[in-house]
């Protein structure tokens, strides 16, 4: 008899903590899951942080969390963080022990390996009782947000052949470190560099005096990307690599040129993910106007918007002039040459380029070659 009610009383208290904790497991119980920062360039470490709070007496003896994220955000080891890593997706698994009125907070390290914008969704969070009979499931939705930007990979400007810029005619026009002619000095102004700052004249004059150069005011550069890496080429782009580091460079050159107080713009035949037509970002000075088309570059699509020469036929048919273009291809025809002397003839100057293979010697060295018409 003794037995029969041991056995009677179990079932009881196992009946009701599994009721119990079937109920109010989950209840005031707050979740959150952000990154420590909300931009940053390809190969930085950052953190995610994930926070939860029972906010109850009750012991919440185990509570899984799952969540899936892009691939290309790579994690750090964790001890109480698992990663099943897929080719696009990976899932994350985190486990949890929490007594009454407790709050836990987790920090991951995170490389991102891929410009691009991401978001945390959701997360799966389940939980039970204490023999785990009892299992409750809940969707917590995330705002999280990280811009990861492509990472400038600087090209020796100095290295730049000249003679490019007018077929083979040198010009006076130079896109390179010390371009302009000291003119004189003027006031201080809005968007000047601290490298512009006379500091012999500002002593004299007793205010911020800036350098006046000869050609400041028109110094615009325009760097255009061609995605297009083969004649007759559809949307598919065959070598992907190559044109992320187009990308790259891209980021790098107008990021030297803004530094150097010129104005910089960037164009090229692919989309971002907010438009249907060719990426076109005006010529603009300032870190403000540089970090612009770092955003627009963290979501451009590796995909065809239009032909290379359909898109020089726009900027042609816009008539623009005094601008310097800077021409970043992996191949080149002879239609192509006809339209840059086409550009040039309105005023431009005109510098082809051509992305070649990558060699890792010590880190990362491409090699930039001039194109040759077809």
């Amino acid at each position: 008899m003794v037995l029969v009610w041991f056995f009677l009383t179990a079932l009881i208290i196992v009946g009701a903590q599994y009721l119990w904790y079937r109920r109010f497991v989950l209840r005031h119980l707050d979740y959150s899951r952000d990154f420590n920062k909300i931009v940053c360039f390809e190969g930085e470490e950052i953190e995610m942080i994930e926070q939860i709070s029972n906010n109850k007496r009750l012991l919440v003896p185990w509570l899984y969390i799952e969540s899936q994220l892009e691939a290309s955000l790579k994690f750090g080891k964790s001890d109480n963080f698992a990663v099943s890593s897929g080719s696009l997706y990976q899932n994350h698994h985190s486990f949890f022990t929490l007594r009454g009125f407790t709050k836990v907070t987790r920090k991951h390290k995170i490389i991102p390996m891929m410009r691009g914008k991401y978001k945390l969704n959701t997360v799966s969070v389940t939980s039970g009782d204490l023999m785990s009979l009892a299992k409750v499931n809940r969707t917590i939705q995330l705002n999280g947000k990280l811009t990861v930007y492509p990472k400038p990979i600087a090209i020796p400007l100095d290295k730049i052949p000249y003679h490019s810029w007018q077929g083979d005619v040198s010009v006076k026009r130079y896109i390179l470190p010390d371009p302009f002619v000291v003119a004189g000095t003027r006031q201080y102004e809005a968007g000047d560099t601290f490298k512009q700052i006379n500091w012999k004249a500002t002593a004299r004059a007793g205010s911020l005096q800036v350098h006046q150069y000869d050609f400041t005011a028109n110094r615009k550069l325009m760097v255009v990307l061609n995605i297009d890496d083969r004649e007759g080429m559809w949307r598919v782009v065959s070598n992907p690599s190559m044109i992320e580091d187009g990308i790259r460079y891209v980021a790098g050159i107008t990021e030297e040129v803004i530094k150097q107080g010129m104005q910089a713009g960037f164009a090229t035949n692919m989309r971002t993910a907010q438009q249907t037509h060719s990426l076109y970002i005006e010529p603009n000075s300032g870190e403000n106007h540089w970090l612009s088309i770092l955003d627009a570059m963290a979501t451009l699509e590796l995909e065809r918007t239009e032909s290379f020469s359909e898109l020089l036929d726009a900027i042609i048919a816009s008539k623009v002039s005094y601008t310097d273009f800077l021409f970043l291809s992996s191949y080149w025809n002879e239609e192509l040459e006809a339209q840059l002397n086409q550009l040039r003839s309105h005023n431009n100057a005109a510098l082809r380029l051509q992305l070649t293979d990558f060699q890792n010697v010590d880190g990362r060295e491409t090699v930039l070659q001039e194109v040759t018409a077809g």
